[in-house]
């Protein structure tokens, strides 16, 4: 048997507490023979005091020989490792817990073991073969002390589940892909750029025309459940917009109200991936050719009431 193990720091829920998540990966205290592990004497004091604290983990247990082996389950055009996709499972583990509640729950390595025969004993014992650092999700000031509940970590699993189900190549793709480089940046102008990358590849009219209404336009019919919502999440977007706009064209400098429209972004950005992952056919179409024709049809079924009008062309 072999196990990869990323422990989780930041979260607490006493003893025992036990959650599976998707692709075999089950949420579950530390494994004692980890923290008995001799390589953690050869890590960095910061990683291994790390390692120690943490009462919980991301635990996978699966077969192989060895590490590097390829993953027969994997659909990718090049190969990969049972351990690098267990890896991607566990970081998509994090996404989806963020998605659900931020907080500062995060991991910095993960630990690949193999079962090899130890004498005197008659079970063989896992030994880490290899450990690999990872940048740690790094969450909005606002949420650094948000506690996350045993409820909101089992609808993070469900989470979980979608997320391992997206096939790569897609919109939906790479707002995950991009959300999850947004959490690990600590400078504010790259971070809010990759999330706005996301919100772009999931919302952004493939003709390019009227970026900053259509997407706005898109982003609030999507998520609100009322028209005043919808009034409100325009022009929310259309600020957030022109700061990413300022960002993105080298015209942008630093300003304290970066922490409001961050906190607005990230506040869409998991809105929107927890609706997707809620609803099976509307994460099928977002993925599909069909976006850009889907979001302009419900646009025109919806706005009409709804958002302010486009401005009138300038006379020439």
């Amino acid at each position: 048997m072999s196990f990869t193990v990323v422990p989780l720091h930041n979260l607490s829920l006493g003893k025992g507490a036990r959650v599976p998540f998707g692709e075999g990966l089950v949420l579950q205290d530390v494994p004692e023979w980890l923290r008995n592990e001799p390589i953690l004497n050869e890590i960095s004091y910061t990683d291994r005091q790390l390692t120690l604290a943490a009462e919980h983990a991301l635990v996978a247990e699966y077969e192989a020989a060895a590490i590097g082996q390829p993953d027969p389950d994997w659909q990718g055009k090049e190969p990969k490792s049972i351990q690098e996709v267990k890896a991607e499972r566990a970081i998509l583990a994090n996404l989806a817990l963020w998605l659900m509640h931020p907080t500062t729950i995060c991991f910095s390595n993960v630990f690949h073991a193999i079962s090899w025969a130890v004498p005197g004993e008659v079970e063989k014992q896992p030994w880490v073969q290899q450990i690999v650092p990872h940048n740690r999700l790094l969450c909005h000031p606002k949420d650094v002390n948000n506690v996350i509940q045993p409820n909101q970590i089992i609808k993070a699993a469900r989470i979980h589940q979608v997320l391992c189900s997206i096939p790569r190549g897609n919109p939906v793709w790479e707002a995950l892909r991009a959300s999850w480089a947004a959490l690990t940046l600590n400078s504010a102008d790259l971070r809010y750029a990759c999330f706005w990358m996301g919100l772009e590849a999931l919302f952004g009219a493939e003709d390019g025309t009227e970026v900053t209404y259509k997407l706005s336009q898109r982003i609030a019919l999507f998520l609100a459940d009322s028209p005043q919502v919808a009034r409100d999440l325009f022009r929310k977007a259309k600020t957030c917009y022109r700061t990413r706009s300022k960002i993105i064209h080298g015209r942008w400098e630093h300003d304290p109200k970066i922490d409001g429209v961050m906190a607005d972004t990230e506040s869409i950005v998991r809105t929107v991936l927890r609706h997707l992952a809620d609803y099976p056919d509307l994460l099928t179409t977002f993925m599909s050719r069909g976006r850009d024709k889907f979001l302009e049809d419900f646009v025109f079924s919806h706005a009409a009431s709804v958002l302010p009008k486009r401005a009138p062309p300038a006379a020439s």
